[in-house]
């Protein structure tokens, strides 16, 4: 299984990190002073390093304004930080991991593949963990149909 992250480049602003950030400050959560974000892919299937970067690379991610991370079995994270991950509950329709795995195909790469997409949240700050539990259920997932997990 190889995991995409895609992130701004150095030079172009994280606007959905901010707005985040906005938010969970408006809240009043005052303890956290910066949020990253990053949209994740779970792509479980035949398919090896190369084929995994170049999807990245070609359909993931904007060439211009965007770079990406891939690494197999899981990502590495700073451990100074909390982490937030949000994905759809097993059972619930991922509209752009059928998209992605359409694209996929379109792209030369005929692998039977699984594809799920998330969303990866960067907390900076001194926050314990029932404010984060309270920034994921409030902001970040909606809990009916997506589950978060706290890193």
């Amino acid at each position: 299984m190889y995991e995409i992250e895609i992130f701004p480049k150095d030079g172009f602003k994280n606007v959905r990190g901010e707005h985040i950030c906005r938010e969970i400050l408006q809240l009043g959560f005052k303890c956290v002073n910066k949020v990253e974000y990053s949209p994740l892919y779970k792509i479980d299937g035949q398919i090896d390093a190369t084929q995994a970067r170049i999807i990245a690379s070609e359909l993931l991610s904007d060439k211009i304004t965007e770079s990406h991370n891939v690494v197999k079995d899981g990502i590495l994270h700073n451990a100074e930080m909390a982490i937030i991950e949000v994905w759809f509950k097993k059972g619930v329709t991922d509209t752009v991991a059928e998209s992605v795995i359409k694209a996929v195909k379109d792209l030369g790469i005929n692998k039977d593949i699984v594809v799920k997409t998330g969303h990866k949240y960067y907390i900076y700050g001194k926050v314990s963990k029932s404010v984060l539990d309270n920034i994921a259920m409030k902001l970040l997932a909606n809990t009916l149909i997506q589950e978060y997990k706290i890193k």
